[in-house]
């Protein structure tokens, strides 16, 4: 298998594969894979009916293949394993959607798994988010009267604003601690902006004073579910998150049922912020190890 950087090029492979695929988690959504490929260093690699994505660089690692039906599953499976030890690779699989264990479990590998919290992704009903019925949201309708209160405020749709939410996550950027996830995050926001044309991006961003101090970029990825790919504020605006989740989906959410705002990574923090908004469910991933 000849692996190719992922590259804009590439969407029609993943509207050709992923179209009918009904996932609900951000793991091979085609903007999410592009939006961290640099990061990630993804690759992938596609025939006539698989699609293979490897990422990592010194320990490369495969997700599940993809492929168009049930009876292509066996062959792509043992291409990937051949290519694993061709090039000394262990035979381990990441992100493995419950759908895709399922799968497994009827083709004749022998293969152990594990449930991988920290990649799990949480899942929330639009209604409640567009809302904040309920006394599990209370918090977050406080915080979202608190800030409609105290500040004069302008809406603008994403396209409408590109360079100025740029400006935003790049000082965003710069007021916290430096990490490699948080500047290759910067850099795909830029490249996710600066090429809206290629996606189907939603988006609103908030300007207060005339200065953007807010922005969110989201997209309906199948009928159900709309995927929050980037929330950016400044902190120093009491309730600006809050407002942004349910102004987005009061905005973009009619007629779907659940939105999902992606994994914690195991961060203590992230995963408090995310628990608060009181997920539905969480999406399960896995690890699989085949022996």
């Amino acid at each position: 298998m000849n692996f190719l950087p992922l590259t804009l090029d590439a969407k029609n492979v993943w509207d050709k594969f992923l179209d009918p695929f009904p996932y609900r988690n951000s793991s091979y959504q085609f903007t999410n894979l592009y939006l961290w490929r640099k990061f990630n260093n993804t690759m992938y690699f596609a025939s006539e009916n698989y699609l293979f994505i490897k990422k990592g660089t010194e320990e490369p690692y495969f997700m599940a293949p993809v492929y168009k039906d049930a009876l292509h599953a066996k062959e792509a499976y043992t291409m990937l394993f051949a290519h694993m030890e061709q090039n000394g690779h262990d035979k381990v699989l990441r992100d493995v959607e419950k759908s895709q264990l399922e799968d497994l479990k009827t083709l004749p590998f022998t293969f152990t798994y594990e449930l991988h919290r920290d990649q799990q992704e949480y899942i929330y009903s639009v209604e409640q988010l567009r809302t904040y019925q309920g006394k599990a949201l209370h918090k977050k309708k406080n915080h979202f009267n608190q800030f409609i209160r105290n500040h004069e405020y302008t809406i603008k749709y994403i396209e409408d604003s590109v360079k100025e939410c740029i400006e935003l996550a790049e000082k965003w950027f710069e007021e916290n601690e430096y990490s490699p996830q948080l500047y290759h995050e910067l850099l795909g926001i830029r490249d996710l902006l600066l090429n809206m044309a290629s996606f189907d991006l939603k988006g609103i961003s908030v300007f207060i004073d005339g200065v953007c101090q807010g922005f969110t970029i989201l997209e309906v990825i199948q009928d159900e579910v709309i995927l929050n790919h980037i929330e950016k504020a400044q902190k120093t605006f009491n309730g600006l998150y809050a407002f942004l989740a349910k102004t987005a989906l009061e905005e973009f959410g009619d007629g779907i049922l659940y939105t999902n705002r992606e994994q914690d990574l195991g961060i203590p923090g992230l995963r408090k912020s995310k628990e608060s908004y009181m997920p539905l469910f969480l999406e399960e991933k896995y690890v699989v190890q085949f022996t």
